[in-house]
């Protein structure tokens, strides 16, 4: 149909996979170099299998987002791919 379009998972979920890991990254590094947030970045953090508020946590922590969002993103451009014909 001309009206819709065909997402490409690998590019849908890179862009998540980006999006998610940059966004703890820049938060727990600016949380940990400041100190400003620990509360909000802990509170969430708890939330996930191996966090530790040090800075392994981060990385432990961007690595699982980096994951967790291609994954995310190749699952939701499937699934549109597949419901929109």
């Amino acid at each position: 149909n001309y009206f819709f379009m065909t997402l490409n998972p690998k590019a849908l979920g890179l862009a998540l996979a980006i999006a998610a890991g940059g966004w703890w990254f820049l938060v727990m590094t600016f949380s940990l170099l400041t100190g400003v947030g620990d509360a909000f970045v802990t509170a969430w953090g708890i939330r996930h299998p191996f966090f530790n508020y040090t800075w392994g946590g981060m990385v432990m922590m961007v690595i699982q987002h980096l994951i967790y969002g291609f994954v995310g993103g190749w699952i939701l451009a499937w699934l549109y791919n597949r419901f929109q014909r």
